[in-house]
């Protein structure tokens, strides 16, 4: 996929594994936005509505899955880790022909294959879409511009709104305050352009942190690791 190259709303009657094996991939589904890294695959259910863009682009894979393992996988969507062994499965599903033959070894692959992603740990770090239209502005707001530092009384005069029933409405929507929505968000747009190459001083002013070291320690908060290990980490 190309920088920013979209793929409308659409679904299939099938469920979908979703993967980007360079580059991180934004998918938007009803539940909310999912931001999947090479160290993560989206498990998208059968008839799920779903769009997806890469917004520094990636080598995008997608491997559709019959629904008589979706009981075994799941029915909600949900983040996977990918491991070394499911990462190079997953690359070699994907050279297959689309009219492969299903021979007793192919099948034998795939029974390998479902159980690591039966195996696999799940994630659901994600940002859900807000449930009071109160919201939207701020929501709108920071997913374009995620550095922007106006606070949550700033926020309530342009709003309409105090301060209190904003971070009630957070946690309403999201099971969190206003602060830590905003430290997620940031957090994912972080291994965005981690991914992408920035260097961390570079992502520092971008989101809006005083410093490289400020960035760093927000990042070991949400993701248990730094910015470097991380990444390191996914490229294995």
């Amino acid at each position: 996929m190309h920088a920013w190259d979209h793929v409308k709303p659409h679904q299939h009657p099938w469920g979908q594994l979703a993967y980007c094996s360079n580059g991180v991939l934004t998918m938007v589904t009803d539940a909310g936005t999912f931001v999947v890294p090479p160290q993560q695959a989206l498990w998208l259910p059968a008839g799920v509505w779903h769009e997806s863009y890469c917004r520094y682009g990636g080598d995008f894979r997608s491997v559709y899955i019959d629904l008589s393992y979706q009981t075994q996988l799941g029915e909600n969507t949900k983040l996977l880790h990918v491991d070394a062994l499911l990462r190079e499965m997953i690359l070699e599903i994907c050279r297959w022909p689309e009219d492969y033959a299903l021979t007793p070894s192919t099948l034998r692959f795939v029974d390998v294959f479902i159980d690591r992603l039966q195996q696999a740990p799940s994630s659901h770090f994600f940002i859900p879409k807000p449930q009071d239209p109160r919201l939207a502005l701020i929501i709108s707001e920071l997913h374009a511009h995620p550095g922007c530092t106006k606070t949550l009384e700033q926020w309530a005069e342009i709003v309409g709104a105090s301060s209190r029933t904003l971070n009630r409405l957070f946690h309403q929507s999201f099971t969190m305050s206003f602060r830590l929505w905003k430290q997620n968000l940031r957090a994912l747009r972080a291994v965005e352009l981690l991914t992408e190459g920035q260097s961390q001083q570079r992502i520092a002013e971008q989101l809006g942190f005083a410093s490289s070291a400020a960035f760093n320690s927000a990042f070991k908060k949400v993701f248990g690791t730094s910015p470097g290990r991380y990444l390191t980490n996914g490229q294995k």
